[in-house]
Formats: structure tokens, sequence, C-alpha cells
């Protein structure tokens, strides 16, 4: 049977970020006219490839994807993503991981469960789920050079609005996307369940994501924060739960 995959999106060359962590600047169609970046994060261990919220390439970026490494992880971190997926696993027939009912894109199933605390692909890194979302959403911390935490859609680092259409810089500003770190205002919106106060909810979430150490971050959209990640995603934190602090 014939599958007819998402053909790739515009998107950059493949970028090397830290000595085993590359990025793919991609961007996603949400409506005519109305266009955001995406980001599809490479973790390398050994001669291995982890695919972090995969974004499927032209072929040219792939054949340099697959001169990095053998693909044999792909990992989904978020609900509202995963268009691309079943691409790479029936490409590379490669290892699956998403959380049990990160369905919106049904297929493929899961090889392996993403669990809080459970396997992970990388040798000493661990996934954090977002237990008490709405929607499936989970974390991946990594001990790369001090410490590497990306997520999908919960944190985002926005330095510009590369890789957005006008339409698209518009949509985020409009659902509260402003430049720097934040917790994103329309996933926590979406997250929370009706009649919960968005100000408390998921705090707790979020305090376990900060007794990871790390100084590197990267979400599926914006950009890259390197060195100094930690102060700046704790900092986000602060602001989107003011009273975390003293319920820690």
């Amino acid at each position: 049977m014939q599958i007819n995959y998402p053909l790739p999106q515009p998107h950059g060359e493949i970028r090397r970020l830290l000595p085993d962590f590359f990025c793919v600047p991609g961007t996603a169609k949400l409506a005519p006219a109305t266009a955001i970046n995406r980001n599809m994060g490479v973790l390398r261990w050994g001669d291995e490839l982890t695919l972090v919220n995969p974004v499927r390439l032209r072929p040219v970026q792939e054949e340099r994807l697959e001169e990095l490494g053998r693909i044999r992880h792909a990992v989904r971190l978020g609900y509202h993503h995963g268009c691309d997926d079943l691409y790479y696993r029936d490409r590379y027939n490669l290892t699956f991981w998403r959380q049990a009912n990160s369905d919106l894109y049904p297929a493929p199933a899961p090889d392996r469960l993403l669990r809080d605390g459970g396997d992970c692909p990388i040798p000493g890194g661990c996934f954090v789920e977002f237990g008490h979302s709405r929607y499936p959403e989970a974390a991946l911390w990594v001990p790369y050079n001090g410490g590497l935490l990306l997520t999908c859609d919960a944190i985002q680092y926005w330095q510009s609005w590369c890789g957005c259409s006008w339409c698209g810089r518009h949509l985020l500003r409009f659902g509260g996307i402003r430049r720097g770190m934040q917790v994103a205002p329309n996933w926590r919106a979406r997250a929370t369940p009706d009649g919960r106060d968005p100000a408390h909810w998921l705090q707790e979430d979020f305090q376990r994501l900060l007794a990871l150490p790390f100084i590197h971050f990267m979400g599926a959209h914006g950009g890259f924060c390197a060195d100094n990640a930690y102060e700046e995603v704790a900092a986000a934190v602060r602001r989107a739960f003011p009273e975390i602090d003293r319920a820690a």
C-alpha cells in the first residue's frame, strides 16, 4: 500500500550546536499564508542518532543527516506534533518513542513508551512528563555539555521570528508569545483542564523540571539557548507561576 507522507516543508540546513547535538530549523504551515518555525533536534551517541520532534528533510539534507550517524530512534515530545513521524519510522525502521495517549497523529504506534523516569534512548538521559497536562507533553534531559533540556511546546525561547510568515508571527504574538524564554501562554491555557487555575495547576510539573541540572535548552519552536538556560527557564517559570517558590 502506498502511503502519501507529508512532503518536506521549507527548512534550513543542519546546524551543529554542541559537539553531539544538531538542529534543523524547519517550518509548520498552520493555514494559508500562516507558517511558524519548528525545530528538529538531533542527538548523537556514538554512531547512533536520535531525532527529537522529527521534521522531514529534503533529499540533500537527508543525506547529510545520514552522514552524521545511523538513525536509530525518534522521539515525539508533544501531542500536537508528529506529522513526519511515520515517514521516519518507515524509511529507517527506527525505534519510535511517544507517550501512550499522544495520538493526535495515531501512526506510528510507539515501539517504546515514553514514561516519566523510564528508559531513554540516550544513556544517562531521562524523560519528564507533564503529568498534570490535559494533553500529553514531555521533556527530555540529556547529560550533554553541562546538561541539555529539550521540550516541545511547553517552554519556548524566541530570539527572532525567523521561519515565521507575517501571519504566523502575528498569530504567535496574539497567543502571548514574546521574545525571550517563556512558558508558552497558549500551551498553558490548552494544557490546563477546564475549571482549573492556569497560574497553579501545572506548577508541580515545572518544579520537577527545575530539579534537573542543565545549561542548554531548545524547544520545538523558537531558538537555542546556550550556557545560561537554567537561569532563563527558572525565571520564566517564576513569571508563569508566581507562587512556585512558596509551594516548593
